[in-house]
């Protein structure tokens, strides 16, 4: 995956004019539900995550997002509808900008870069599948250890509650899982 993301900058580099840099203050949200994505990013630096609400009103993580990741709400970029999710920084962020329109563009010039773009939605769906894979069959505790050997950096800076409700489970059971590992 990094050496797709070092591609992709290096491409996104020979459009510099068309694309943008922002930062983002722990707190700030890159997108609001709502909004329609009209960008997509890689993070430069910092950690995101997507959330939705419940039913009850509960905020429910879907997706954290890191150094050398791509972070979007992809139905919301691709069919350029409202997204259903926000996207906030939990630490302060640097991100790089492509608009959709521009993106299109760089797919319809360079191959590679039409290929990479494929790559890295292959991956993204596949990380997915896997995620969910993991959510529904590990015990709380088997989570709490995939988690942290696959989000090493977030599980450092992130909420509790964001963890566990990535992991689909209560903030009290992330804790006595916790507990029972420094015992």
């Amino acid at each position: 995956m990094t050496q797709l993301i070092t591609l992709l900058e290096r491409e996104l580099k020979k459009h510099n004019s068309e694309t943008s840099y922002t930062q983002l203050k722990k707190g700030d949200y890159f997108l609001y539900t709502g909004q329609v994505n009209k960008h997509i990013a890689v993070v430069k630096s910092g950690y995101l995550r997507s959330y939705h609400h419940n039913e009850k009103g509960d905020e429910i993580t879907t997706d954290f997002h890191q150094p050398g990741n791509v972070c979007a709400s992809w139905c919301s970029f691709y069919s350029e509808q409202p997204s259903f999710e926000y996207i906030q920084a939990i630490t302060d962020c640097e991100l790089h900008l492509v608009d959709y329109q521009v993106l299109q563009k760089i797919y319809r010039e360079s191959f590679e870069i039409n290929v990479l773009g494929r790559k890295l939605l292959e991956q993204a769906l596949f990380e997915r599948d896997l995620r969910t894979k993991k959510i529904l069959y590990l015990t709380s505790k088997e989570k709490h250890q995939w988690f942290i050997e696959n989000y090493t950096e977030i599980y450092k800076v992130a909420k509790p509650s964001y963890i566990a409700s990535f992991l689909f489970i209560s903030t009290e059971t992330l804790n006595r899982v916790r507990r029972t590992l420094i015992s």
